[in-house]
């Protein structure tokens, strides 16, 4: 029963984790003004937000820059469970799944196609490789592993989650 509970558990955050990924990647930016950007330029547009010293505009560039990395955190951590040891390959795989995310906003004009943006998601992603390997190094075991980040992405899933849907009908 608690080994079913824990599954449960699991798949129901990654579909909810999921969930938000493709919504903020793609669904909430709506089709925009249908005009697209590119920026090849790596640091570019981070070195254009270190810039921004007032208030309001400070605010949207730490959402922007630490969404990016926050946004991909749980895909390194996800991935591992998966990918047991295959670390870099791992990595390769967060960097090339950001590049993708780009190339479909620029495609569809719902988003700019901004290389900071494929670092930013990658260090998220290498962050959540790393803190796997932590929780390796730690417990060993892929099932104790599987425990702790099913009872830590629960305590933060439902959270976000419902935050999430109170922002979505506060906007409707």
């Amino acid at each position: 029963m608690k080994k079913r509970m824990y599954s449960l558990l699991f798949w129901s955050m990654l579909a909810v984790y999921l969930y938000l990924l493709v919504d903020l990647l793609f669904l909430s930016r709506g089709s925009g003004s249908n005009q697209r950007s590119i920026n090849l330029i790596p640091f570019h547009t981070i070195s254009q937000y270190i810039r921004v010293d007032d208030g309001i505009r400070t605010k949207l560039v730490d959402v922007n820059v630490w969404g990016n990395v926050l946004i991909f955190m749980p895909a390194g951590i996800y991935m591992m469970l998966f990918r047991h040891g295959r670390y870099v390959s791992t990595f390769f795989l967060i960097m090339s799944l950001s590049i993708l995310a780009e190339v479909i906003q620029y495609a569809f004009a719902i988003g700019a196609c901004d290389i900071d943006d494929v670092l930013l998601n990658s260090l998220g992603g290498l962050i959540g490789i790393g803190i796997y390997a932590l929780l390796a190094a730690i417990y060993h075991s892929p099932e104790r592993i599987r425990k702790v980040i099913t009872v830590t992405s629960t305590a933060v899933g439902i959270p976000v989650f419902v935050l999430f849907v109170i922002l979505l009908a506060a906007n409707l």
